[in-house]
């Protein structure tokens, strides 16, 4: 448990220490500095979805806290399964722990045909417990930066410029007002 508790502790510096300046994919422009042009149509939950990056500390964050991609883009739910998907891998790694087995020596001797006598169930539980941690992070990080791309696309679609605009005037002279037909391309 002591082991668990460093490890956690080291991750978590490692966030803090990292912070926003390792980052995998670089921007373009200073996110922080650049005000967009935004839509009048557009909601604040949109306008958050377009201005969230994933970046190497949220993976870091990731690995200590179940689901935190898919809370981070607004999908609860998911992000609840992911959290009871990985609690269900830390309680098995814990049976095995109060039962004076290691997760990590089950799977090790078993790999290598060194140890004969772990029972079948040490072996399910081992195994499970392992695919449950392991899987629900890369599903949270690879799912989550799936789902944060498609609704961005999404947005970005939505609210995109049309080629030819459409649109009715009054065209204001000194004198008086005329009805007026407004065409608009952009290239």
């Amino acid at each position: 448990m002591k082991y668990l508790i460093g490890l956690v502790l080291v991750i978590l510096t490692a966030c803090k220490v990292s912070g926003q300046d390792l980052d995998v994919y670089k921007h373009q422009k200073n996110s922080n500095f650049d005000i967009p042009e935004i839509p009048g149509e557009m909601t604040y939950e949109e306008f958050k979805i377009l201005s969230t990056d994933l970046r190497v500390q949220d993976m870091f964050i990731a690995g200590v806290f179940p689901g935190h991609v898919h809370f981070k883009i607004g999908e609860k739910k998911k992000g609840c399964y992911i959290l009871g998907t990985r609690t269900l891998g830390y309680i098995g790694w814990g049976y095995l722990s109060l039962t004076n087995k290691s997760l990590t020596k089950i799977i090790l001797l078993d790999t290598a045909g060194l140890d004969k006598e772990i029972s079948t169930g040490d072996l399910v539980v081992a195994y499970g417990s392992l695919t449950l941690i392991v899987g629900s992070f890369l599903y949270d990080w690879i799912h989550g930066k799936y789902l944060l791309d498609d609704k961005q696309n999404r947005i970005r679609y939505k609210y995109a410029r049309k080629k030819i605009q459409l649109g009715l005037n009054i065209i204001k002279t000194p004198r008086s007002e005329y009805p007026g037909i407004n065409i608009a391309f952009n290239f």
